[in-house]
Order: structure tokens, then C-alpha cells, then sequence
């Protein structure tokens, strides 16, 4: 499937986009394979099943917990490490984990890692073409405030510089985390934009199902090893990655997709 071609669900445009919110990690930012390392570190795995894990969490467990927040997603790791390998229960000398010190270590493990966070393909030339289309645009993660500022680093010019708001997962404002709509509405509160008139960029089902819960018109970027047919069923566009993304359907004049097609095109004939 080419790029001019992303996937798409038959969801009919509703309202013109007025702004834009999107998730960070492993949509702006390509934070989800360094998060896993940083997991493996937290819940210090040894080898035969370090090397058997590759530096990755299996997906039967990343696809349950991309999107939520430490303290939802920490007993759940806990149970499945336990149920499926035996790691965590206190043996070969090692304390039993609880939720909150594993979720701390990771943190601190992540904050580590982080300092050389990539952006995704696609993210800056995105933010900046809607900047230039005068969008307004936020920022709305499940991360905390501290482990934001971290990812900021190396991407303020051309990422957060551009947002007129962020939303992290430890403000007072956020009740509950996703896949409940409290984040997106606060986004959208801040933005001065209707929910209705907001168009969420998300990678996980949580996200998008938060997005869909707050009245926003949902851009799903999954990870490639996701069922990209569950994506279609709730989002309103499905793309594999952010160069896909075209904006006129939303009513807002961002051709991202012709313009990834046209340098891959002039980077052919200049590579023959």
C-alpha cells in the first residue's frame, strides 16, 4: 500500500477541523522501543529470557497497556511477568515488585533512555505544516510532567515550540486516564476549540477510544504489528505513518502524503 493510500474507515467528516491534539509517545515521539528496554531493566530480566525477549515486551502485553497511565498499567505488567515467566515473586534474591516501585523504576530507567528520543517520521513536517496553517495544536500524554520534560529536549524547535498546550497525565485536571475522555476535553478546553471540532493524532486503541469518548474525530498511527482492522472499526482515518496523513478531508489544507511522495520520488531519480 502506497503512501498515497493510507488505510481509512468510512467514517463520514462531520465538522471542519478547528485544532489539533495529539498523543506523544510512539506518535510524536518514538519512545515505545526505549520504554520497553526500559521495562525489561525495571523488572530486572536476566538472560536466557533478556536475549529471548530482544529488548521488546511480547505484544499480547504492549497492545494491552499502550496508552494508560503508570499506575494502571504497573499491576498489569507485575501480573503477567508473574503469571508467564515467573519473574517478580521474590526469588533469586530480589524483593517482590509492587506496582509503584516498578512504575518509579521504569521512570527513572526512561528518563535515562530518553535523552536521544527520535522524533516519529512525519512529526515535525506535520506540526509545521499545521503551524503554518495557523491550527492550533496540543499536546495530550498520558505521561507525567517530569518524564515530559525530559522528551522536550531535543525536540522544542521543531515539536513542543509550536504547541500551545500540553497536557500531561499527572494534571490536576485529568481525573482518569484513557481510555476515559478526561484528557482530551481538558486539551480541547485549553485549545478554546470544541471537542467536535478537534482532530486527535493517537497510536494506541486507548487513545482513540479516549479521543472518540471526548466527541473528537480520531487519526489512528498504530504500531505496524497491531490488527490494523480493529483501527478501522473505531477511527475515523487508519495511516502507518504520519507522512500519510492529508488533511483535506478534515478541511484543513495540509498535503503531507504528496509531499512524502514527491521527495521519496525526486530521492530515486538523484540515487540512480
Amino acid at each position: 500500500m502506497s503512501l498515497s493510500h493510507p488505510l481509512r474507515s468510512s467514517s463520514p467528516l462531520r465538522s471542519p477541523i478547528k485544532g489539533v491534539i495529539f498523543d506523544l509517545d510512539g506518535t510524536l515521539l518514538d519512545t515505545e522501543t526505549i520504554s520497553d528496554l526500559a521495562m525489561i531493566q525495571a523488572l530486572k530480566i536476566q538472560n536466557p529470557l533478556k536475549a529471548q525477549l530482544n529488548g521488546r515486551l511480547p505484544w499480547e502485553l504492549k497492545s494491552r497497556i499502550l496508552g494508560m497511565r503508570g499506575s494502571e498499567w504497573s499491576p498489569i505488567v507485575i501480573q503477567y511477568f508473574l503469571t508467564h515467566y515467573g519473574v517478580g515473586d521474590g526469588t533469586a534474591g530480589n524483593e517482590p515488585l509492587s506496582p509503584s516501585k516498578l512504575w518509579g523504576q521504569w521512570e527513572t530507567n526512561l528518563s535515562t533512555l530518553c535523552a536521544n528520543v527520535r522524533a516519529m517520521k512525519g512529526a515535525p513536517e506535520l506540526v509545521e505544516e499545521l503551524r503554518k496553517n495557523q491550527v492550533p495544536m496540543a499536546i495530550a500524554t498520558s505521561s507525567q510532567q517530569d518524564a515530559v520534560e525530559v522528551k522536550r529536549g531535543g525536540h522544542e524547535n521543531t515539536i513542543f515550540g509550536k504547541m500551545k498546550v500540553v497536557v500531561t497525565g499527572d494534571d490536576p485536571a485529568v481525573r482518569r486516564g484513557k481510555p476515559h475522555p478526561d484528557i482530551f476535553l481538558e486539551a480541547a478546553s485549553r485549545l478554546g476549540v470544541p471537542p467536535t471540532e478537534c482532530l486527535v493524532f493517537e497510536d494506541s486503541m486507548t487513545g482513540i477510544m479516549a479521543g472518540k469518548a471526548a466527541g473528537c474525530q480520531v487519526v489512528a498511527v498504530p504500531d505496524l504489528r497491531s490488527d490494523m482492522v480493529e483501527f478501522l472499526e473505531v477511527a475515523d482515518v487508519v495511516l502507518r505513518s504520519l507522512e500519510e496523513f492529508d488533511g483535506k478531508r478534515f478541511g484543513i489544507n495540509v498535503e503531507l502524503a504528496k509531499k512524502t511522495a514527491a521527495k521519496k520520488q525526486l530521492s530515486r531519480r538523484e540515487s540512480k
